[in-house]
């Protein structure tokens, strides 16, 4: 299993734009074999900070994900919309065990 997390800082006024591409990207990466969630949610503590979270089966489903147009669109429409720090990690997961 594969878990990408990071967030992204965002323009206050591109807000609406950031969504709208987030949106888009929800919906499409949702769809592809291999996803098991894919994420975004606003940071309680810095309203302008947007975290994300996806999971993977495999490296292989992201690798796949990676080419994708949808993709391609979401980075191409996201990119105007950042004003700060960006950070996303991978982390390759051998198990998982559920808290609550």
């Amino acid at each position: 299993m594969i878990i990408v997390n990071g967030h992204l800082t965002i323009d206050p006024a591109q807000r609406d734009a950031a969504e709208a591409a987030i949106a888009a990207a929800v919906a499409a990466t949702r769809a592809e074999p291999g996803n098991v969630d894919y994420r975004f949610s606003a940071d309680l503590a810095e309203p302008n900070r947007i975290n994300m979270v996806e999971i993977w089966q495999d490296q292989a489903a992201v690798d796949a994900h990676m080419g994708t147009d949808h993709l391609a669109a979401f980075m191409a429409a996201i990119g105007p919309c950042v004003s700060g720090s960006v950070s996303i990690t991978s982390y390759d997961v051998s198990g998982s065990t559920t808290l609550l």
